[in-house]
Protein backbone atom coordinates (compact mmCIF):
# COMPACT_ATOMS: atom_id res chain seq x y z
CA UNK A 1 0.00 0.00 0.00
CA UNK A 2 1.45 3.47 -0.75
CA UNK A 3 2.83 5.33 1.65
CA UNK A 4 0.77 8.25 1.25
CA UNK A 5 -2.46 6.19 1.57
CA UNK A 6 -1.45 4.95 4.92
CA UNK A 7 -0.97 8.15 6.06
CA UNK A 8 -4.15 9.54 5.26
CA UNK A 9 -5.94 6.16 6.40
CA UNK A 10 -3.78 7.36 9.87
CA UNK A 11 -4.69 10.57 10.25
CA UNK A 12 -8.34 9.92 9.14
CA UNK A 13 -8.46 7.75 11.74
CA UNK A 14 -7.10 9.69 14.47
CA UNK A 15 -9.27 12.89 12.98
CA UNK A 16 -12.57 10.13 13.71
CA UNK A 17 -10.81 9.07 17.08
CA UNK A 18 -10.76 12.58 18.57
CA UNK A 19 -14.47 13.66 16.89
CA UNK A 20 -15.89 11.03 19.01
CA UNK A 21 -13.85 11.49 22.35
CA UNK A 22 -14.85 15.37 22.46
CA UNK A 23 -17.48 16.37 24.92
CA UNK A 24 -19.78 18.54 22.93
CA UNK A 25 -23.52 19.12 22.81
CA UNK A 26 -24.14 15.79 20.71
CA UNK A 27 -22.09 13.50 22.33
CA UNK A 28 -24.03 14.41 25.22
CA UNK A 29 -27.05 13.85 23.75
CA UNK A 30 -25.61 10.40 22.15
CA UNK A 31 -24.80 9.12 25.64
CA UNK A 32 -27.95 10.44 26.93
CA UNK A 33 -30.36 8.18 24.29
CA UNK A 34 -27.93 5.07 24.71
CA UNK A 35 -28.05 5.37 28.19
CA UNK A 36 -32.17 4.78 27.63
CA UNK A 37 -31.64 1.86 24.98
CA UNK A 38 -29.33 0.41 27.46
CA UNK A 39 -31.87 -0.34 29.82
CA UNK A 40 -33.24 -4.08 30.62
CA UNK A 41 -36.67 -4.43 29.18
CA UNK A 42 -36.25 -1.23 26.43
CA UNK A 43 -37.44 -2.90 23.03
CA UNK A 44 -38.73 -1.29 19.66
CA UNK A 45 -36.35 1.84 20.65
CA UNK A 46 -36.12 4.53 17.23
CA UNK A 47 -34.13 7.69 17.25
CA UNK A 48 -35.93 10.20 14.75
CA UNK A 49 -33.68 12.98 16.38
CA UNK A 50 -36.27 15.16 17.31
CA UNK A 51 -37.57 12.27 20.00
CA UNK A 52 -37.17 8.79 21.22
CA UNK A 53 -39.95 6.36 21.26
CA UNK A 54 -39.85 2.95 22.81
CA UNK A 55 -41.72 0.03 24.72
CA UNK A 56 -40.08 -0.19 28.57
CA UNK A 57 -40.82 -0.68 32.02
CA UNK A 58 -43.22 1.31 33.91
CA UNK A 59 -44.25 1.98 37.27
CA UNK A 60 -46.27 -1.04 38.19
CA UNK A 61 -44.59 -3.50 36.58
CA UNK A 62 -45.40 -3.89 33.58
CA UNK A 63 -44.30 -2.06 30.39
CA UNK A 64 -45.49 1.09 28.08
CA UNK A 65 -44.80 3.03 25.20
CA UNK A 66 -42.27 5.84 26.08
CA UNK A 67 -41.86 8.97 23.85
CA UNK A 68 -38.70 11.49 25.19
CA UNK A 69 -38.71 14.98 23.61
CA UNK A 70 -35.53 16.05 24.05
CA UNK A 71 -35.69 19.84 24.77
CA UNK A 72 -32.21 20.92 25.59
CA UNK A 73 -28.79 20.72 26.06
CA UNK A 74 -25.96 22.57 27.59
CA UNK A 75 -22.53 22.34 28.73
CA UNK A 76 -21.14 24.14 31.50
CA UNK A 77 -17.39 24.21 32.16
CA UNK A 78 -16.11 23.50 35.75
CA UNK A 79 -12.37 23.94 37.08
CA UNK A 80 -12.22 20.21 37.51
CA UNK A 81 -9.29 18.21 35.45
CA UNK A 82 -10.74 15.41 35.79
CA UNK A 83 -14.67 16.60 35.10
CA UNK A 84 -14.13 19.61 32.79
CA UNK A 85 -17.83 19.81 32.02
CA UNK A 86 -21.34 19.22 33.28
CA UNK A 87 -23.48 18.31 30.80
CA UNK A 88 -27.59 19.34 31.26
CA UNK A 89 -30.01 17.50 29.42
CA UNK A 90 -33.55 18.64 29.48
CA UNK A 91 -36.44 16.31 28.30
CA UNK A 92 -40.24 15.96 28.17
CA UNK A 93 -41.25 12.22 28.76
CA UNK A 94 -44.72 10.69 27.37
CA UNK A 95 -45.83 7.61 28.80
CA UNK A 96 -48.76 6.01 27.04
CA UNK A 97 -49.35 9.49 25.08
CA UNK A 98 -49.57 11.34 28.53
CA UNK A 99 -46.81 13.71 29.85
CA UNK A 100 -45.15 12.57 33.19
CA UNK A 101 -45.47 15.42 35.19
CA UNK A 102 -43.01 16.21 38.16
CA UNK A 103 -44.40 15.85 41.73
CA UNK A 104 -42.33 19.19 43.34
CA UNK A 105 -38.60 18.66 42.82
CA UNK A 106 -39.42 14.36 42.57
CA UNK A 107 -39.52 12.91 38.91
CA UNK A 108 -42.82 10.93 38.12
CA UNK A 109 -40.44 8.41 35.93
CA UNK A 110 -40.04 4.89 37.44
CA UNK A 111 -37.22 3.86 39.58
CA UNK A 112 -35.24 1.71 36.54
CA UNK A 113 -34.77 4.95 34.29
CA UNK A 114 -34.01 7.37 37.37
CA UNK A 115 -31.20 4.53 38.53
CA UNK A 116 -29.39 5.29 35.43
CA UNK A 117 -29.16 8.81 35.74
CA UNK A 118 -31.60 9.68 33.25
CA UNK A 119 -34.80 12.01 34.38
CA UNK A 120 -36.30 14.79 32.54
CA UNK A 121 -34.03 17.21 34.00
CA UNK A 122 -30.63 15.35 34.33
CA UNK A 123 -26.88 15.85 34.15
CA UNK A 124 -23.94 14.14 33.46
CA UNK A 125 -20.08 15.33 33.95
CA UNK A 126 -17.27 14.36 31.37
CA UNK A 127 -15.00 12.02 32.48
CA UNK A 128 -11.44 13.31 31.14
CA UNK A 129 -10.21 9.22 32.03
CA UNK A 130 -12.88 7.57 29.97
CA UNK A 131 -13.30 9.98 27.10
CA UNK A 132 -17.09 9.61 27.98
CA UNK A 133 -20.17 11.36 29.83
CA UNK A 134 -20.40 9.50 33.30
CA UNK A 135 -24.23 9.57 34.87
Amino acid sequence: MPRRLVATIAGAALWLTGCTAQPGEVSLRNSFVAQIAAIEGVTDFEDTGDELTFTGPDSQRGTSVWRVEITSTMLEPQADDRAPYTGHVISSWYRNGELVEFVGTMSGLPQVYLDTGVAQECYALWDTAANAWDW
